[in-house]
């Protein structure tokens, strides 16, 4: 079968070609020429609009998998999806084939039953609501359409027949009808296919479950799951609108739901053929002249949505090789592990040296929570139990071991609470005592045996600056221990040399109650360094007012040192927002997304032209700067700070300012019919795209490592250089391309409706910036100088 199924798909991609090659001479190679170039700039607006419909089906995905969700990044089935979607290009089986390469490479971390139950899911749900939106447009085609009665006939019972679908789903949903199973059932009965499916059977059972489970079990997720599902749909009616309008053709958003339900149906139909070339565009053309749209409008549609989708589909390519990659070095790294266990008494004298000299610095964190008042359940601050915030801190602090203490017998359900938000790291271990031999001081004294670095204490009932965390760890052992205290009352956090942790082993064998006493106990025989720290630094938790308090300090956590007076005035509208947002299972990255659509609708309104198009692209511009405050916010609430998400929030930025500057362009052309406005768009964008390369690198040489840090250390070595004029006046006037501050002034020039002006003075200005960001680069980092002389000299 597979021999005769080739040539046969080989056959139908040759045809499909030629059918494509038919097309464009009927349709007229002039006029189609004249249509792409119609839509000039606003392909890029297109093949952006397609990125948000990625988000968006992969939040829906990611939903599917519930408490595994926080097991694989965002970033990471975000680059599945579009791998998947871009093997999906080449026709039905290659869109099984990129199903189950989205279940192969989310990880070891997600088992294969949830991962096929997962995309099986999704899956479902997207082709439900791709029924719906179908029902929907065919419904509008026979309001809209002057149809022969046959037509009628035939769209009449297709709506009924999806109508059907959609109401069987929901019925066999609700009374969790076993479909796969009784499907598996029935193949089994066929000689060939019984082996493998008795192979499966288990599979298939688990994977039934799971998907019946998810809506019985989690009706929020599964209706957040299809609503963003239809969202997606919604966004590919608004592509088909908004492709039209840009060449000048005009097509109601009713007219648009009826173009994307028919095409839909015509990419049913050429699932078959590989790439769906020919027939794609054929069925556009047919569909573009019921509308009353020319032959070459057709075609330009069908165009902009397939160079939309190989751009998409090339940038899926790219992230299916760093993830394969990836997961053949996780897989080494995993089966070194494994050697390394079995066999350590083969490690070399060489290596093992080399091994201490690197783990000189690490440090071992111990986190009390043995207390009698653990209770459950555990207090919250900033929607996170605190006792797993004295975990996250730690480990963000750079703990290489983290031990936590909890009561034997009132400790476990604490223990169950934490391991079900699914956030306690893969190296934390849990160690259940009482009183007598089992004390906590003996077991840190054992602790402190089997380490070299320093050993850190940390009372669980306290929410604590990550600064102070990171004080107790980079502590340098000058004394025999090492403890923060804030009016004369110990914080909760110390640190202990090794001798100092093994030495009252013996002699407190029987010291248990509180944490605060064990850390006063540990201290009070030894030499100790103690430094005090302002009371808004930490806050204990034992009652509902001490927990209100911690909200508040954890609120003025948020503010930046690094933050001016418009940075402030929009925290107090993005605080109250990541509250709102931080109670749902949204990530930082997530925020950071939806800004950029924001960011997207404002350049889109902005690219209309004409004064309230401007006015609302530059209100829409303010609010993402408000938003792109929350996405830090609520990594730093959550305890979810990473170098990704610092990367993703500086591309989301840099996209923003394209965005705005490419929309602004278009707008003033499109209004004034000015096209010397191109030439400056130009200049600014180039003048963007440098300052962004620069600043990059900048932020690479400066940051060491911790790319929020960038800004800070900037100042501080301009401010050390304020001799020099230009430093002195790139560091005076930074502020002015802040994304918190230019939304602002964007906004006036908008109100008065002097947007030109603004697009001169862009210009002028990203070209300054780029210029003083290398001259900063070459300044702050003499390898560079050094390099471009040799470089010089060798020429």
């Amino acid at each position: 079968m597979a021999r005769v199924r080739l040539p046969l798909r080989v056959l139908g991609a040759i045809l499909g070609i030629l059918l494509f090659i038919h097309l464009i001479h009927r349709a007229g190679p002039a006029k189609l020429l004249a249509s792409m170039v119609a839509l000039g700039w606003g392909l890029a607006l297109v093949i952006a609009w397609g990125g948000v419909a990625h988000i968006l089906k992969t939040w829906a995905w990611r939903l599917t998998l519930l408490d595994g969700k926080y097991q694989v990044s965002f970033g990471r089935m975000l680059g599945l999806r579009l791998s998947s979607e871009a093997i999906g290009q080449f026709g039905g089986l290659a869109q099984l084939f990129g199903e189950g390469l989205r279940v192969s490479l989310l990880g070891p971390a997600i088992p294969v039953s949830h991962g096929i139950a997962s995309v099986t899911i999704d899956r479902a749900l997207f082709v439900v609501s791709a029924a719906v939106v179908s029902f929907l447009g065919l419904s509008a085609v026979l309001m809209v359409l002057p149809l022969p009665h046959k037509l009628i006939l035939y769209a009449i019972v297709f709506a009924c027949l999806l109508l059907g679908f959609v109401l069987l789903s929901a019925i066999a949903i609700r009374n969790r009808w076993p479909l796969f199973s009784r499907t598996g059932e029935v193949l089994g009965r066929i000689r060939y296919l019984k082996p493998l499916i008795d192979r499966k059977r288990a599979l298939i059972h688990s994977v039934e479950e799971t998907l019946l489970d998810f809506y019985h079990r989690t009706p929020k997720a599964f209706w957040a799951s299809l609503l963003l599902n239809l969202a997606c749909h919604a966004a590919a009616i608004v592509e088909v609108y908004l492709i039209v309008w840009l060449m000048g053709s005009k097509l109601t958003l009713f007219g648009a739901l009826a173009v994307e339900a028919l095409t839909k149906l015509v990419n049913i139909v050429g699932t078959f053929n590989p790439g769906n070339i020919g027939t794609y565009e054929g069925g556009n053309m047919l569909i573009s002249k019921m509308f009353g749209l020319t032959a070459a409008a057709g075609l330009t549609l069908a165009f902009a949505r397939r160079l939309r989708a190989l751009f998409w589909s090339g940038l899926g390519i790219l992230c299916l090789i760093i993830l394969s990659n990836r997961t053949k070095r996780e897989k080494i790294n995993e089966t070194n592990e494994d050697i390394m266990e079995v066999a350590p008494e083969q490690i070399s004298s060489e290596k093992l040296q080399s091994t201490s000299a690197s783990q000189r610095h690490s440090h071992l964190a111990v986190v009390l929570a043995n207390n009698p008042g653990f209770g459950f359940p555990l207090p919250q601050v900033g929607s996170i139990p605190i006792l797993l915030r004295s975990i996250l801190g730690a480990a963000k602090a750079g703990a290489t071991r983290i031990v936590v203490v909890i009561d034997r017998v009132k400790g476990l359900p604490v223990r169950q609470e934490l391991l079900e938000t699914g956030r306690v790291p893969n190296h934390v271990e849990w160690c259940g005592v009482t009183s007598g031999e089992d004390s906590v001081p003996s077991l840190i004294g054992q602790l402190a045996s089997e380490i070299d670095g320093h050993l850190v204490l940390i009372s669980g009932d306290g929410v604590y600056h990550p600064s102070l965390h990171k004080r107790v760890a980079e502590w340098e052992e000058t004394q025999d221990a090492f403890t923060l205290v804030s009016g004369g009352e110990m914080v909760g956090l110390c640190s202990l040399s090794r001798k100092a942790s093994i030495d009252p082993a013996g002699s407190c064998a029987t010291v248990a109650g509180s944490s605060k006493n064990i850390l006063a106990g540990l201290t009070v025989t030894h030499s100790t360094m103690s430094e005090e720290v302002t009371e808004d630094k930490w806050q204990r938790v034992g009652n509902e007012r001490q927990r209100q308090l911690a909200e508040r300090k954890l609120d003025g956590w948020l503010v930046k040192p690094t933050d001016g007076i418009f940075a402030r005035a929009n925290r107090t509208i993005s605080i109250p927002i990541s509250r709102r947002i931080i109670p749902f299972p949204i990530t930082p990255n997530m925020v950071s997304l939806f800004t950029l659509g924001v960011s997207f609708a404002a350049g889109a309104f902005l690219a209309l032209g004409g004064y309230w198009n401007m006015l609302t692209g530059a209100i829409l511009s303010w609010f993402s700067s408000v938003l792109d405050g929350c996405d830090g916010e609520v990594a730093r609430l959550k305890l979810q700070e990473s170098a990704f998400g610092c990367w993703l929030e500086t591309m989301c930025d840099n996209l923003y300012y394209l965005f705005i500057f490419s929309g602004l362009t278009i707008g003033l052309v499109r209004s004034s019919g000015n096209r010397s406005y191109l030439l400056w768009g130009g200049l600014l964008v180039f003048g963007a795209t440098m300052s962004f390369i620069m600043t990059g690198l900048q932020r690479h040489q400066l940051s060491s490592g911790r790319p929020e840090r960038y800004l800070l250390e900037w100042h501080k070595k301009a401010d050390s250089r304020s001799s020099n004029p230009l430093l002195y006046l790139g560091r005076h006037t930074e502020f002015i391309i802040r994304r918190c501050f230019l939304p602002y002034v964007f906004l006036f020039f908008a109100l008065f409706g002097v947007m030109n002006w603004f697009l001169i003075g862009a210009t002028v200005g990203a070209n300054i910036v780029w210029i003083v960001a290398l001259y900063s680069c070459l300044t702050f980092t003499p390898s560079w100088t050094t390099a471009l002389q040799s470089s010089t000299s060798l020429g």
